[in-house]
C-alpha cells in the first residue's frame, strides 16, 4: 500500500493527464456514434421524395381532428403523387387524380404534363405539408414544393406553394391539385320581372369561387345582365354582411348580353376565399339593364 502511495505521489500529474485522456476519447467516440446514427436516419428517411409532414391529425385552420386512417391514406396519397412523379412514371401520377379535378383542369394527361408536370416537376422534388382545412368530407394540406435537399445539397428558401384536396372517390382515396378544392351543386332559382336565374354549382379553389349561373331572358327584349358601369354590381354575401365582389373584368362585354328567348350559362368568379365554415346567405345582381326600360332591375337569391 504504501508503494503504492509513493508511486502515486511522484506521478500524480502524469496519471490525472491519462485518465482524462480517456474520459476525453470516450466522449468524442459517443458524440461521433449518435451523430452517425442520426445521419443515416434522416438519409433513410428521404430515399424517394424528401418529406415534412407537420399536424398529421388536426386542422390548422379549424383545429378539428381527423381519423388517424384517413390521415395515413392521405399522407400515403401525397407521397405516392411525388414519387411518381419524380420516377417521371406520369401514367400513375395522373391515376392518383380525382375525376372532378381532371375534368376541370386535366381533361387528358397531356394536359397535366403540359400545365402541371413540366411546370413544377423540373427537377426532383421534396415537400412539406400541414393539414391545413378539414370537412365532413374533405380534407386540405398546404403543401410546400422544393428542390430535394439530398439531390441539390442545399435548402430551397422559395418553394412553390399549393393546395391538395383528398376526397373519397368510388371507395379510393383521391387527389385535387393546383388550388383546386371541389365543386359543390346549388340548384336554387327566381324568376324577377320575366329575368329567370338558376345558380346551378360553385367551384371551389383555395382563393376564389366560380358559380355556375344560367340566364333565362323572357322579357320581350334584349337583356344586359350587367352593363359593368358599377365594377361591384355582383357580389356574394356571407352571414356576417360581409360582401365578396365578382371579377367582372374577366368576362367580355358581349358574354352579358342576352337576346329574348335566350338561355346563357355563365361562370362567375368571386374574391371568396374557401371558407367552409362560414355560409354564403344571398348572392346579389345589380346592374341590370332591358333595352326597352331606361330603369335598372336588381335581383337578390338566398341560399
Amino acid at each position: 500500500m504504501n508503494n503504492i502511495l509513493r508511486w502515486y505521489n511522484r506521478n500524480r500529474k502524469m496519471f490525472w493527464i491519462v485518465i482524462l485522456t480517456i474520459i476525453a476519447v470516450i466522449v468524442l467516440i459517443q458524440t461521433l456514434n449518435s451523430y452517425y446514427k442520426n445521419n443515416t436516419k434522416d438519409k433513410s428517411s428521404s430515399t424517394n421524395a424528401s418529406t415534412t409532414t407537420y399536424n398529421n391529425n388536426y386542422s390548422i385552420i379549424t383545429g378539428e381532428e381527423i381519423d388517424e386512417t384517413v390521415s395515413d391514406k392521405s399522407i400515403d396519397l401525397i407521397k405516392n403523387f411525388f414519387d411518381y412523379c419524380n420516377s417521371k412514371d406520369i401514367e400513375s401520377a395522373y391515376n392518383l387524380l380525382s375525376t372532378e379535378c381532371k375534368e376541370e383542369l386535366y381533361p387528358t394527361r397531356d394536359d397535366f404534363i403540359q400545365k402541371y408536370y413540366n411546370r413544377i416537376f423540373t427537377e426532383k422534388r421534396s415537400y412539406d405539408s400541414n393539414l391545413w382545412i378539414t370537412t365532413s368530407n374533405k380534407n386540405t394540406y398546404r403543401v410546400e414544393i422544393m428542390s430535394d435537399l439530398l439531390s441539390t445539397g442545399q435548402r430551397d428558401y422559395m418553394p412553390i406553394e399549393d393546395y391538395y384536396t383528398i376526397i373519397y372517390e368510388n371507395g379510393q382515396y383521391k387527389l385535387n391539385i393546383s388550388n383546386y378544392i371541389g365543386k359543390e351543386d346549388i340548384d336554387i332559382s327566381t324568376t324577377q320581372n320575366s329575368i329567370s336565374v338558376k345558380i346551378i354549382s360553385k367551384k371551389m379553389y383555395m382563393n376564389y369561387e366560380i358559380y355556375e349561373i344560367e340566364v333565362k331572358n323572357n322579357t320581350g327584349s334584349k337583356l344586359i345582365f350587367n352593363t359593368k358601369e358599377n365594377t361591384k354590381s355582383i357580389y356574394l354575401q356571407d352571414k356576417n354582411e360581409l360582401k365578396y365582389i365578382a371579377f367582372l373584368n374577366e368576362i367580355p362585354d358581349n358574354e352579358f348580353e342576352i337576346l329574348n328567348g335566350m338561355t346563357k350559362t355563365l361562370e362567375i368568379k368571386f374574391n371568396r376565399g374557401y371558407k367552409p365554415t362560414t355560409k354564403i346567405e344571398k348572392i346579389i345582381f345589380e346592374d341590370i339593364s332591358i333595352s326597352n326600360n331606361q330603369q335598372k332591375q336588381n335581383i337578390e337569391m338566398k341560399f
